[in-house]
């Protein structure tokens, strides 16, 4: 029996989880939700509709949420009151009211909530803390550099790039880690050149005996997606952006392949519990995720704001 899956948003995150779905036969797309209706086809047919269509979906077996964090909260809320399983990309949600109001519609309604922290579901980054945590002894310090400068970031619209990366090193940092309620910001610079934002920030995350930094810039020619992870006996080395440069090193170096992509994953994690009718979820991380993240940025800003008055 085939799925019923809406799509609610259709820019790059949307559109990608779309060209996934196509290639499925156990897939029926009923609807794919935008502000301006448009032609979408799937299967020859038109699925495209709008955001006043949503309350019209009825039948559905699983939603994927792909708007921004300033409209997913409250089409997260609406299918978590209707009990239908919900993939959603990050960030979920804005501020830490909706959170937690989130989290109290899940544990309410037990329907299967998971947040697309890409890197996390990323099969070698699942492959090297699987195959070689243990192997690398006591982590000592854990360093990550993100950041490209494809992705432009226009000041008009007062969305700063570290916004939109921060939450990639942050959940991995959780994951790896457990719980970090410190932080401290140890350089940051922002930029406005030809109408757009370029930023540079270091964060330095701080846990007990361990060394955790994360460094970004979305500056001309920085591509960088990568975390390395360093204990008494060796280390790890995830790089997103590459299919060669993810090892194990411990005594000999171990390279790390998969064929399988992330949203690949991610997708048929979901779609398989859906199936199985099993209430997953991930929500424990985004919670503190979020709440870290909100934290910092909330920090940043104060500095962005000085900085936008008077820099070009």
């Amino acid at each position: 029996m085939k799925q019923n899956i809406a799509i609610v948003g259709f820019g790059r995150a949307g559109q990608r989880f779309f060209a996934y779905l196509k290639k499925k036969n156990n897939i029926k797309i009923v609807k794919i939700i935008v502000k301006t209706k448009r032609n979408i086809f799937f299967r020859n047919k038109n699925v495209c509709g709008t955001f006043s269509d949503i309350k019209n979906l009825h039948n559905l077996d699983g939603v994927i949420i792909a708007t921004t964090f300033m409209e997913s909260p409250k089409y997260a809320e609406f299918f978590l009151k209707k009990k239908i399983p919900i993939l959603i990309e990050k960030p979920f949600c804005k501020t830490n009211l909706q959170s937690k109001k989130l989290a109290n519609l899940f544990k309410k309604n037990k329907s299967s909530f998971l947040i697309n922290y890409s890197d996390l579901f990323d099969p070698k980054f699942i492959q090297l803390i699987n195959k070689g945590i243990n192997k690398i002894g006591k982590i000592k310090s854990i360093i990550g550099n993100y950041g490209n400068d494809k992705t432009l970031y226009p000041v008009k619209n007062k969305y700063y790039p570290v916004q939109n990366w921060i939450s990639h090193p942050i959940s991995m940092f959780l994951k790896i880690c457990g719980n970090i309620d410190k932080f401290k910001i140890i350089n940051h610079d922002l930029k406005k050149k030809n109408g757009f934002f370029f930023e540079k920030v270091q964060v330095q995350l701080i846990k007990k005996n361990l060394k955790l930094l994360f460094n970004f810039s979305n500056y001309p020619r920085n591509t960088n997606r990568n975390i390395k992870i360093t204990g008494e006996n060796g280390f790890l080395k995830f790089n997103s952006y590459s299919t060669i440069d993810n090892y194990i090193f411990y005594k000999k170096k171990k390279i790390i392949r998969s064929k399988i992509t992330s949203v690949e994953n991610i997708v048929n994690l979901f779609l398989k519990n859906i199936k199985n009718k099993n209430c997953i979820s991930n929500l424990d991380i985004g919670i503190k995720e979020h709440f870290l993240s909100n934290n910092i940025l909330k920090k940043i800003l104060k500095v962005k704001l000085k900085d936008f008055k008077t820099k070009d």
